[in-house]
């Protein structure tokens, strides 16, 4: 038995080499993560169990550390490997994205990567991303925590960050845990604020995005801006 679930283990690894995860299931690429965590033992039930807990590998991921612990066969240090890969996938979206001063040409692809940055998060995150005249990407990052009422510094620290990085135009981006991806009313009197406040350094805010769960909201798209 203990050479079966080995050769399972070599085998998924031998079809990752051959395809990658292409013809995976969703709980066999969660299988596979977790062989990098657990050196022994038939991980398929685990993997089955944490995608049935929290609906899909990616709320797998997304769940809190606290939540993953609780799961039966996990713990602290496993649940920690877990947000590591989260995390280090969020990182490789923004490294690409700046390292290759990548173009925003779809919406698609920038939420996606919004997604893995800040969609997971428990607390409302304002993102951006400042790009140069070719609409490529210069830098982007997290500034602040927090609802965006509470944050009555961000269009000063966003000027400041726009002209550091010698952006002409900003993506602003913020999560809505809560899971509804519509603007409040604060959000609207916000992005106002941002938006006077560095057209007066001539830079334009292209877009402002809300994510909540699968779901997003464009100000641009909306007439908003």
């Amino acid at each position: 038995m203990q050479e079966e679930k080995k050769g399972h283990r070599e085998r998924l690894r031998e079809r990752f080499e051959k395809n990658r995860f292409d013809g995976f299931h969703e709980y066999e690429v969660l299988e596979f993560l977790l062989t990098f965590i657990f050196r022994q033992g038939d991980l398929k039930p685990q993997a089955k169990e944490l995608i049935k807990t929290f609906g899909s590998f990616a709320q797998v991921l997304d769940a809190p550390l606290e939540e993953l612990e609780k799961v039966k066969g996990m713990g602290k240090a496993s649940a920690l490997t877990l947000a590591i890969f989260r995390e280090a996938f969020a990182y490789y979206h923004k490294s690409n994205l700046v390292t290759d001063k990548q173009q925003i040409t779809k919406m698609s692809a920038l939420v996606e990567m919004l997604r893995a940055n800040i969609g997971h998060k428990a607390n409302e995150v304002l993102y951006a991303i400042f790009l140069n005249a070719k609409n490529e990407v210069l830098s982007a990052k997290e500034l602040g925590e927090g609802t965006l009422t509470q944050a009555s510094a961000f269009p000063r620290k966003i000027v400041e960050e726009a002209l550091k990085a010698k952006a002409t135009s900003i993506i602003l981006a913020h999560n809505h845990p809560a899971g509804v991806a519509e603007p409040s009313e604060s959000d609207l009197s916000i992005t106002e604020e941002i938006k006077k406040a560095i057209a007066l350094v001539d830079i334009t805010l292209q877009d402002h995005i809300i994510l909540a769960n699968n779901k997003y909201y464009s100000f641009n798209r909306n007439g908003k801006l």
